[in-house]
């Protein structure tokens, strides 16, 4: 812009040492009950605390009509051949862990949702938009 500035799309932060940190998209910012949440820190929470029995998360925001949108966690479970994991439980367990630890409205009004394999691009990243359509069509844990 005129002040030499250059629009990425990009939220982030800069540290005390100046450092500039990219911390998501911003077209994938969820807003929920009228404030933004992003899914970086809600997938980051959920990996941080269940990665025992999760490989791969990422939440989206589907519609919601008291909310606006409602962040939902897809999950894909690690291979847990012998274990006692029932999905059910580490769902109840997911929604817990952000129930406990972060704002209202960063709760998962949207579910948890479990995946063999995430709707990925041809670049190999996840399709938020393609994962948020197959969200809608199901039912969540």
């Amino acid at each position: 812009d005129e002040d030499g500035w250059c629009k990425s799309g990009d939220a982030g932060y800069y540290d005390e040492d100046g450092r500039l940190y990219v911390v998501q998209r911003l077209k994938e910012l969820i807003k929920c009950m009228d404030n933004q949440v992003v899914p970086a820190e809600l997938e980051d929470l959920i990996l941080q605390e269940h990665s025992e029995y999760i490989s791969e998360v990422v939440v989206v925001g589907l519609p919601h009509s008291e909310y606006g949108e409602a962040p939902a966690a897809a999950v894909v479970l690690k291979d847990l051949s012998g274990s006692k994991c029932d999905p059910a439980q580490l769902a109840k367990k997911i929604k817990a862990t952000i129930t406990d630890n972060l704002a209202v409205h960063k709760n998962l009004y949207g579910g948890v949702f479990v995946f063999d394999s995430l709707p990925k691009t041809e670049t190999g990243k996840v399709s938020r938009h393609a994962l948020a359509q197959v969200c809608v069509g199901r039912t969540a844990l």
